[in-house]
């Protein structure tokens, strides 16, 4: 349709329907057209609105054909390492114990293994596959800033205008801390998009977070869980959005660092 769009103008594009699809469909199946609309919208775009995925370059350009797999002992550091930290931490500062699991657990995991990779596939393909590299343009951290903050506005409905996410505790402090948590996730993941080349790190890192943090709700009990679950230790707590927010500055470091060194002249002796 419209084949010679520009990455800026196809970014827009891919934005403002994620958004109203997002605005849409919140309060539709349990938000699970929400949770796939990042992937949807990629299919509408590569094979409606640009019609590049008629051809193989416009699906090499999301990241599938390599696995990246050199970054992802760095992933799991990185994602899974930082909710395990975070649950000790509550459980150091007296906010929870530690205590024997109850009810289907296992079956919950294993519902868990199975549903997260596809979840997480399904928005990384969106935000970390088709639009950060659209977003080039406006530099590497400016361009994963403004993936975390369509992320961010992607989120809002499902929380604001439903009660299955997030819907506990201070409005405003839990908004924080999530835009917080969002935007760190959105450099680690967007930094390990680019060093890999590849979406894949990025998936794994959403579905360890998610799967860790999920699974570490299992053994732990607390008679205080709005602190514990939305304000330190849950998916966006406190000690997840500093533990993310460290290991993403470390990594936008290291990476200026290495920019920094100077590059051998070739064929000198």
């Amino acid at each position: 349709m419209l084949a010679t769009l520009s990455d800026r103008t196809a970014s827009i594009v891919f934005v403002l329907l994620t958004l109203g699809v997002s605005l849409g469909t919140a309060n539709i199946a349990g938000g699970l057209i929400l949770a796939f609309s990042p992937l949807l919208v990629v299919l509408v775009m590569l094979l409606v609105v640009t019609r590049e995925g008629y051809a193989r370059d416009g699906w090499r350009r999301l990241g599938m054909g390599r696995l990246g797999l050199r970054y992802w002992p760095l992933t799991i550091a990185t994602t899974a390492g930082v909710c395990l930290l975070a649950t000790v931490g509550v459980v150091a500062f007296g906010f929870a114990r530690f205590a024997a699991p109850q009810g289907p657990w296992l079956a919950d995991v294993l519902a868990l293994c199975v549903t997260g990779p596809i979840l997480a596939f399904a928005e990384e393909i969106g935000w970390r596959g088709y639009l950060q590299p659209r977003l080039a343009f406006l530099g590497e951290r400016a361009a994963m800033l403004t993936v975390g903050v369509v992320w961010i506005g992607w989120h809002l409905p499902y929380i604001l205008l439903t009660p299955y996410y997030h819907s506990e505790g201070n409005r405003v402090l839990v908004l924080t801390l999530f835009s917080g948590s969002v935007i760190a996730f959105s450099f680690l993941m967007g930094y390990l998009r680019t060093m890999s080349a590849s979406v894949w790190p990025a998936v794994l890192a959403h579905f360890a977070h998610n799967a860790t943090f999920a699974a570490l709700t299992i053994p732990i009990t607390t008679e205080r869980p709005v602190v514990v679950d939305e304000y330190l230790g849950g998916d966006t707590g406190l000690f997840v959005l500093l533990g993310t927010a460290a290991c993403a500055i470390a990594i936008g470091v290291r990476r200026a660092r290495a920019d920094r060194l100077p590059v051998p002249a070739s064929g000198r002796e």
